[in-house]
C-alpha cells in the first residue's frame, strides 16, 4: 500500500511540466555510466574553510564553510563545495555527516534534524550536494539532473567529497557517523561500506540502489523515456543504476551496528529495496516506521534522529 501523499506526488511527477523530467537530455557521457571502484580508491582529507558562524536557539553553533572539490570533472558551478555544521553548546565527541536527499536544494530538513541531534550532544556536518543549490550547473533549468551520466557523476562526487571530509575529521577523540534520508541514506550506506574507518551508520528511508527508486516507485513517471530512446530502455537503466548498489560492496565490519529505517507505506522507496540493504548488512537493526516518504520526514524527525543516536550507541556504547 502506498501512502496517499506519495501517490499524489507520483501523479504530479507523472503529469507535471516536461521541464521537471529526469534525464531529459538522455544518457549523457557514456564513459561516466560505469562507476569507478570506490572501495579501492583512497580519498585525501578535505578540511573546509569556515567563513562565518552564528549562535542560534539553545546555544547551538552554526558554521558555514567552503572547500575545494577534488578533480572529479564536475560542471564549473559545481566545483566549489559548501558545508554547514551544527554543534551543541557542550563538549562533544560525536560527529555525524548528514547526506542530501534527491532534489534537495535547501538543507532545511537536515538542519532541523541537526538541531535535534545537537540536543543529544551530537554535532552534524551537512554538505551541499553537487548539482544542487548554489552548485546547480545551470540555474536556468529547473531540473539539474538532465542526463543519466549527470546522476552517476553527482553520486560519485557526493560519496568522494563526504569521505574526504570525514577523513579530515578522523581523530582519536572523535566518534564519527554518517546518515541521510532517501537518496542521502543510500549514499550514506555506500560511504560507510567504502571507508577504511568505522562509522556509526543510519540509512533513513534508503534503498540499496537508485534502481528500485526510479523504476519501481512513484518517480518512474518522472523519467523522460523519449530522451532515453523509449521505455524499452528500462532494463538498461536498471543495470546502470544497479551498478552503484550497496549490494555490490562487501558489508562493512560494523554493519551489525547500523540502524536502517524504512516507511511502511513509502511510495518512493519500495520496502523490498530497504529490506535488501538490511539483509546484506547482517545483524543490522531494521525499523519500519508508520507513514510514507513525505510524511515520515515531515512528522517523524524525532524518530529519525533517534535512529542516528542509537546507531552511535550501538557502535560506540551509550554516551
Amino acid at each position: 500500500m502506498i501512502h496517499p501523499v506519495d501517490h499524489a506526488a507520483g501523479l504530479v511527477v507523472r503529469n507535471g511540466p516536461a521541464r521537471l523530467r529526469f534525464f531529459s537530455q538522455g544518457w549523457g557521457d557514456e564513459t561516466l555510466l560505469e562507476p569507478p571502484d570506490l572501495s579501492s580508491s583512497p580519498v585525501p582529507a578535505i578540511h573546509p574553510a569556515w567563513v562565518t558562524k552564528e549562535y542560534v536557539s539553545n546555544g547551538h553553533l552554526m558554521r558555514y564553510g567552503t572547500f575545494e572539490v577534488p578533480d572529479l570533472g564536475l560542471p564549473p558551478r559545481s566545483r566549489r563545495g559548501s558545508v554547514v555544521s551544527i554543534e551543541p553548546p557542550h563538549p562533544h565527541t560525536r560527529i555525524v555527516m548528514l547526506m542530501a536527499a534527491w532534489n534537495e536544494h535547501d538543507p532545511k530538513v537536515r538542519i532541523a534534524i541537526g538541531h535535534l541531534l545537537a540536543e543529544r550532544n551530537i554535532a552534524s556536518v551537512i554538505p551541499e550536494n553537487p548539482f544542487y543549490g548554489s552548485r546547480h550547473p545551470n540555474p536556468q533549468f529547473d531540473q539539474p539532473i538532465r542526463t543519466v551520466s549527470d546522476f552517476m557523476q553527482m553520486g560519485i562526487a557526493a560519496v568522494t567529497e563526504a569521505r574526504g571530509i570525514l577523513t579530515g575529521l578522523v581523530d582519536p577523540g572523535h566518534q564519527l557517523g554518517v546518515s541521510g534520508y532517501s537518496m542521502g541514506g543510500n549514499v550514506a550506506a555506500i560511504i560507510s561500506a567504502t571507508s577504511d574507518f568505522p562509522l556509526a551508520t543510519a540509512p533513513l528511508a534508503a534503498s540499496h540502489s537508485p534502481a528500485p527508486v526510479f523504476l519501481d516507485g512513484v518517480l518512474r513517471g518522472g523519467i523522460a523515456w523519449d530522451a532515453l530512446g523509449s521505455e524499452s530502455e528500462a532494463p538498461r537503466l536498471r543495470s546502470v543504476l544497479n551498478s552503484v548498489s550497496v549490494l555490490n560492496v562487501p558489508a562493512p565490519r560494523h554493519a551489525d551496528r547500523a540502524v536502517i529505517v524504512g516507511g511502511r507505506t513509502d511510495g518512493y522507496i519500495p520496502e523490498t529495496a530497504t529490506r535488501a540493504l538490511a539483509d546484506h548488512w547482517q545483524g543490522s537493526e531494521l525499523r519500519m516506521l508508520r507513514g510514507g516518504h513525505a510524511t515520515m520526514v515531515w512528522y517523524r524527525k524525532a524518530e529519525l534522529a533517534d535512529a542516528i543516536v542509537d546507531s552511535f550507541d550501538r557502535m560506540y556504547g551509550d554516551s
